[in-house]
């Protein structure tokens, strides 16, 4: 019995043969002609090429390698993600990209999405990477898991299937699939289990910018993903809290030279006695800003950071409970 009990099958052009040895392979149903992936056709349907491409495709080497780290800096809650129609209330434009390592992954004002591939539509897919690599079902599972809360209404359904996104097939070669046919199709995924997924699946949407600070430490790279084509906007966005601290010193080494000359300066009468006190007075006001608002600064930092791990704790302490049902929110956590 397979471990997905699919209800509805969005599309029907692969089916499962076992060949004279009883091994498994995929095949063009009544298209003996077509040899390609459905959707993909530079991939062969051959075992070893396919085996090579589902691996590339659906799998995601250095987010599971990361995992058991995340929860430092993410909401270890699968399902920690906004539907389509909310992204853009969070102010983040949908960018299609077909590597599934930057998949939910979000970067300040836009957000990456793996468009769902025509084979992950098909029974007969499912069954065939049960059989032949358990680790490519895995991801494939965790993958579709992510479409059951990205579209989660028919307004969701129709922004993914419009031109200018194409996340979804609009029809499975014979007829249209409409939001009903694909919310029955999603609907077992949905309860999958993290211990069915890899890793990765095991969190929603990621910080760009956080992963990029674990690449350094955990795969040696200097980003996760480099986004900028320009070394400047890098180093940019690298040097700005180095820039802010040396703002703050200059401004506080500004003031104490101020001062010490205040207090070296000869002793006048009149007007400049009056300046004088005016510019000791403003060193002091000065500096006491610099350290105020570098408290608050060092402050909040540590504010956020505790509070992501108190509320990291308690989301890994509710998906341990046999006994109570993990409620999130993503107002929860400091995003």
């Amino acid at each position: 019995m397979p471990i997905i009990n699919i209800k509805i099958e969005l599309n029907k052009d692969l089916s499962l043969v076992t060949s004279a040895n009883g091994e498994n392979n995929l095949r063009r149903a009544g298209q003996d002609d077509l040899k390609s992936l459905p959707g993909q056709a530079r991939t062969s349907l051959d075992n070893d090429p396919l085996k090579k491409y589902l691996k590339e495709a659906l799998l995601a080497p250095n987010l599971d390698k990361m995992a058991p780290y995340l929860w430092l800096a993410f909401t270890p809650d699968h399902a920690h993600i906004s539907p389509l129609h909310l992204q853009a209330a969070r102010g983040r434009s949908v960018i299609v990209a077909e590597n599934v390592y930057l998949h939910l992954v979000w970067y300040y004002d836009r957000i990456f999405i793996k468009p769902l591939p025509a084979y992950l539509l098909s029974s007969a897919f499912w069954e065939y990477i049960e059989e032949t690599d358990i680790e490519i079902w895995q991801g494939a599972a965790g993958f579709m898991r992510t479409y059951a809360y990205l579209i989660k209404y028919e307004i969701d359904f129709r922004k993914a299937q419009s031109t200018e996104l194409g996340l979804i097939p609009t029809n499975d070669g014979k007829n249209l699939i409409t939001y009903e046919r694909f919310a029955a199709f999603i609907a077992p995924f949905a309860e999958l289990d993290d211990d069915r997924v890899r890793p990765r699946y095991h969190y929603g949407e990621m910080r760009l910018t956080r992963l990029n600070w674990f690449a350094r430490f955990m795969l040696r790279r200097l980003t996760y993903y480099h986004i900028h084509a320009q070394w400047n906007e890098y180093l940019g966005r690298f040097l700005a809290p180095f820039l802010t601290a040396f703002v703050l010193l200059s401004t506080a080494l500004s003031a104490m030279q101020v001062e010490l000359a205040v207090q070296n300066a000869p002793q006048g009468s009149g007007n400049w006695v009056v300046f004088s006190q005016m510019c000791r007075w403003v060193s002091i006001i000065i500096l006491v800003l610099v350290l105020v608002i570098s408290t608050l600064l060092i402050f909040l930092v540590l504010f956020m950071f505790i509070h992501d791990q108190i509320f990291a704790q308690k989301v890994l302490r509710d998906k341990r409970s046999k006994y109570k049902k993990l409620e999130t929110s993503l107002k929860s956590g400091v995003v």
